[in-house]
C-alpha cells in the first residue's frame, strides 16, 4: 500500500490552481443527509456504477489555515502520523489489512481541509471504512507513537526546501495574508520535535467535529455508509473522556468550553506578540485578510521561480469566479502538450519564451479560497533569464488587464468549458467537489453560466485586480537578478 505521506499536499494545488481552475458548483441530483451527529454523508452511486473500485473520502474542515501561532505544524503532524495506533487497530494492523485487501489510503491536507481517503475493491468498502473511521475517531498521539513518525515530518521538509516551485507558492501566500491562509502546509524547522500529544489531541478536538465533516462515498450503498457513519463519535463528544490525557494546555484555541469545569486556561492577551487582531485566539476563524507584500528566498539553485499575484476571489461568488477563469484562460494557462511551445494563444507563455530563447515559461495563476483568493501569473526558468522573463510576463499581465477584447474573451470561454469538462472527467474530482463545497458539479448548467459572462463582465473584474495591492515571492540564485 502506497500511504501519500510524503507527497506534498502542493502537488493537488498546483494541478488544480496553475493547469485549470476549482470548479463552480451546484446542487442537481445528489442526496446529502446529515445523521444524529451532525456528520454530512453522500453516497455517489451515480458516478461510473460500472467500476470494481470504490473510494471513501472524510473531507475535515482543519486545514492549515485554523492552526494558531501555538499549533503550527499541526496538520503537517496529523499527516504523519496517520497511521499510528488508532482504537484498537495497531499502526501494522493498520497498513497490512488495508494493503492485503488490495486498498490504498492517503491523507492530504491543503490550507482549508484535511481529507482522509481509502479506496480499493468494492467489494471490501465496508471493512476499510471501518478502519478509517478509528483513524479518524480514536487516534493515539503517544509520545513514542509521533516519534516513530517524525521522520516523515523530516523527510517531507527537505524535498520541500528543494523544490522552487512549492518554497514559492508558500512563500506567497505568507506574504499576502500573514495569518490564516498564510499558515504553510508544512510544519515549521522550528516546530519539527516540538508538536507534542497534548497539541495535536487539542487541534482534533476543536476541528475534528460533525457538522465539520463530510464524508462522499463511491462505490457503496448511501444505507451501508449510513450505517457505518452514524456511531462515530467525534473527539468533541467525548471531550470529558480526553481531558486526562491533556497535560500542556498551549495550543487551546477555538472550542468554547467556557463555564465548563473542564474548561483550560489559555495565555493572557497581554503575553501575545501580535499587533492587528484583538485575540490570538480568534486568528483561525477570522475571514481571511489580504495584505500583499513581497518575500524572496535565496538558494543555490541555478533554477528560479517567480509568482507574483493580486487579490483574486473566493470560489463562493460564482460570477466573479467565471469571470476569473476566463480572464486566466485569456493570459494563459501554460503548456499543456510535453515538449510544446505554448501556442500564439498563450499569451504568457509565448512573451516569456521570447523573451528569453525559450529558457523560461509562464502561465496565469488563479487560486481560489472560501473567502478570498489570488490571481496573477508564475514564472519559472533558468535563473539568469528571470529578469528578462519577468518583465515580459509583467508587461503582458498589465496590457492584458487594461484592454480586454471581445475576441479573447470568447475564445477564452470555450478553453475554460474545456478546463471544466477535462476536470469533471476524474471521479475523484467530482468527490472533491462535493466534499469540500458541499455541492456537486452540473456541467450544462456551467456551460451556461460561462456563456452569461459578458465582456464587461471581465473588464470589470480586471479593474479589481489592477486596483488591489501586489504580492510578489521569488526563489532564487544569490546572484539572480529579479524585478519586482
Amino acid at each position: 500500500m502506497a500511504l501519500n505521506l510524503s507527497r506534498s499536499a502542493l502537488r493537488r494545488l498546483r494541478g488544480r490552481h496553475y493547469g485549470t481552475l476549482a470548479p463552480v458548483t451546484r446542487t442537481e441530483d445528489m442526496k446529502v443527509l446529515t445523521l444524529g451527529n451532525k456528520i454530512k454523508v453522500v453516497a455517489l452511486d451515480n458516478i461510473n456504477t460500472s467500476s470494481s473500485i470504490g473510494q471513501v473520502s472524510f473531507y475535515i474542515k482543519a486545514g492549515s489555515r485554523y492552526e494558531t501561532p501555538y499549533q503550527q505544524g499541526v496538520t503537517h503532524y496529523l499527516r504523519a502520523t496517520a497511521l499510528n495506533h488508532a482504537g484498537p487497530f495497531s499502526g501494522f494492523k493498520l497498513t497490512k489489512s488495508i494493503d492485503l485487501a488490495g486498498g490504498n489510503l492517503s491523507v492530504q491536507t491543503t490550507r482549508e481541509h484535511t481529507i482522509y481517503t481509502v479506496e480499493g475493491p468494492v467489494y471490501e468498502m465496508a471493512d476499510f471504512t471501518k478502519y478509517l473511521g478509528a483513524i479518524l475517531t480514536k487516534p493515539k498521539y503517544d509520545t513514542w507513537y509521533r516519534e516513530s513518525c517524525e521522520w516523515r515530518v523530516i523527510e517531507d521538509l527537505a524535498k520541500y526546501k528543494v523544490n522552487n516551485d512549492q518554497v514559492a507558492f508558500e512563500e506567497l501566500h505568507r506574504a499576502a495574508y500573514r495569518y490564516n491562509l498564510g499558515n504553510s502546509v508544512y510544519c515549521p524547522e522550528s516546530m519539527v520535535g516540538s508538536v507534542n500529544s497534548a497539541m495535536l489531541t487539542y487541534f482534533l478536538v476543536d476541528h475534528f467535529r460533525g457538522e465539520d465533516i463530510t464524508v462522499v462515498g463511491s462505490g457503496i450503498e448511501q444505507g451501508e455508509l449510513e450505517k457505518f457513519v452514524e456511531p462515530l463519535e467525534t473527539l468533541d463528544e467525548v471531550y470529558e473522556e480526553i481531558m486526562d490525557l491533556l497535560e500542556d494546555p498551549r495550543g487551546r484555541t477555538s472550542f468554547d468550553y467556557s463555564g465548563s469545569e473542564y474548561a483550560i486556561a489559555v495565555p493572557e492577551r497581554e503575553e501575545v506578540d501580535i499587533v492587528d487582531m484583538e485575540d490570538i485566539f480568534k486568528i483561525p476563524h477570522l475571514p481571511a485578510k489580504y495584505y500583499g507584500g513581497e518575500l524572496r528566498i535565496k538558494n543555490t539553485s541555478p533554477d528560479a521561480t517567480f509568482i507574483f499575484a493580486k487579490q483574486g476571489v473566493s470560489y463562493n461568488n460564482e460570477r466573479d469566479l467565471l469571470a476569473s477563469g476566463i480572464l486566466q484562460m485569456i493570459l494563459g494557462t501554460g503548456i499543456s502538450m510535453k515538449y510544446g511551445s505554448g501556442g500564439g494563444s498563450h499569451k504568457l507563455s509565448s512573451a516569456v519564451c521570447q523573451a528569453t530563447d525559450r529558457k523560461c515559461s509562464a502561465t496565469g495563476i488563479n487560486i481560489n479560497y472560501s473567502d478570498s483568493g489570488l490571481f496573477g501569473y508564475a514564472v519559472r526558468g533558468t535563473g539568469y533569464e528571470m529578469r528578462a522573463a519577468v518583465e515580459a510576463a509583467n508587461k503582458v499581465f498589465k496590457e492584458t488587464l487594461s484592454d480586454i477584447k471581445s475576441s479573447d474573451v470568447e475564445a477564452a470561454k470555450n478553453k475554460l468549458k474545456s478546463a471544466y469538462g477535462y476536470y469533471a472527467e476524474n471521479d475523484a474530482n467530482l468527490m472533491y467537489e462535493i466534499g469540500t463545497k458541499g455541492r456537486a458539479l452540473d456541467l450544462n448548467a456551467l456551460f451556461q453560466s460561462i456563456d452569461q459572462i459578458s465582456q464587461q463582465d471581465v473588464a470589470k473584474f480586471a479593474d479589481k485586480v489592477k486596483a488591489s495591492p501586489s504580492t510578489g515571492a521569488g526563489v532564487m540564485c544569490v546572484t539572480t537578478e529579479l524585478l519586482l
